[in-house]
């Protein structure tokens, strides 16, 4: 049986509305004049001191606040917070904070893009239908294992479709974030896929290496808690979520480690992948690599930040495996230069390999995979 992987970046949900990378300090800059119900009040806190973070400790002027890259405001801090040092006006526990609230104010834009804006993501529903009709067979055939999901992405569309699916079959399968995870609100059609597979049900593996905007984290135990359809990520710092398991176990000591903390890995290069259930998922995202006959990459740049990621390709892709790159539609001079360009990097990196462009659009190729599935 042939395996194919997709590697997902930020130009996969780019036509759902979703920002890319480098639209995301403005987005969060914008978000002054957003009303988000009850959070509001915390958002534009946050924004007041992540400006001020700009402006004070990193010396950005006001009108250079929309060129700053996140490496450069994710790198120092990271640093720091591993080293155990301060920056500036910063303590070292006051930076883990100061984190804590760029990565809601980084969901809140993401959320203000997709879903305050709208979207159109039914080529992502498709998406995930195929995804979960390919791998249904699996409930009779354990073996049956012909397609995964690594993806870069914070945002959960295709998590929450992938979800609409499987709860369209009756719930026979799982998203699988090849982790051990456990349910926020004690829903139990979320479930590691090992103990899916175990109850003779299927699972749709989706790797997410760098975290997820519904995913939080006990910073005492490492389990990761999970819901779908919502960004729990976001309440990381002022919902005190705490992890019922270390409240049951710890529960004569209390203590604030049991408060559960979003866990998204920013672009930085300085990647923190010590958490445990990280480098599960990483661990297994190289096993997939290793079995891959073809590897599909569908909006994604192979950018030097992701540093981590490149050197894992470049242990695990086999040399007999095929790469195909999904680029952006050639609709003038310009997006065909800039195909080129990104062909040129793939087939550079990857040497003698069979590099293939599909210079077609996110959309296009969904379809056509659904419809020639064997290709």
């Amino acid at each position: 049986m042939n395996k194919t992987v997709y590697i997902l970046g930020a130009g996969f949900s780019r036509p759902a509305n979703a920002p890319l990378q480098s639209e995301i300090i403005n987005d969060i800059l914008k978000l002054k004049g957003f009303a988000f119900d009850q959070r509001d009040q915390f958002i534009r806190n946050y924004l007041d001191d992540f400006e001020k973070f700009l402006e004070q400790d990193l010396f950005i002027s006001k009108d250079k606040f929309r060129n700053i890259a996140l490496e450069d405001i994710f790198t120092p801090i990271d640093r720091c917070i591993l080293d155990g040092i301060s920056f500036r006006s910063y303590y070292n526990r006051e930076l883990v904070e100061l984190r804590e609230k760029i990565y809601s104010l980084i969901i809140a834009a993401i959320m203000e893009r997709i879903i305050f804006r709208g979207n159109s993501k039914s080529y992502i529903d498709d998406f995930a239908n195929y995804l979960v009709r390919t791998m249904r067979p699996r409930m009779e055939n354990i073996d049956h294992d012909p397609v995964s999901i690594i993806s870069t992405n914070w945002d959960i569309l295709l998590d929450n479709s992938l979800k609409k699916a499987i709860e369209n079959d009756n719930n026979n399968g799982v998203v699988d974030y090849c982790c051990y995870i456990s349910s926020l609100h004690d829903d139990d059609t979320i479930k590691p896929g090992l103990q899916a597979l175990g109850e003779g049900k299927y699972n749709v593996k989706l790797l997410k290496l760098h975290g997820s905007m519904n995913w939080l984290s006990c910073p005492k135990c490492q389990r990761l808690y999970v819901a779908f359809y919502e960004k729990i990520a976001i309440d990381g710092l002022y919902s005190n979520k705490n992890c019922v398991h270390c409240n049951k176990n710890y529960s004569k000591q209390g203590g604030s480690t049991n408060i559960l903390r979003s866990n998204l890995i920013m672009p930085t290069f300085l990647k923190d992948l010590t958490n445990f259930q990280i480098k599960l998922i990483w661990q297994n995202a190289s096993i997939e690599l290793s079995e891959a006959d073809k590897i599909v990459f569908i909006g994604y740049s192979l950018p030097n930040a992701d540093y981590e990621l490149r050197q894992l390709l470049s242990r695990m892709v086999r040399h007999d495996a095929i790469i195909e790159v999904v680029t952006e539609e050639e609709t003038d001079t310009e997006t065909k230069k800039s195909n080129e360009e990104t062909y040129n990097r793939y087939k550079t990196f990857f040497g003698k390999r069979d590099v293939r462009l599909e210079s077609i659009g996110v959309k296009k190729y969904i379809q056509k995979i659904i419809k020639n599935p064997a290709e």
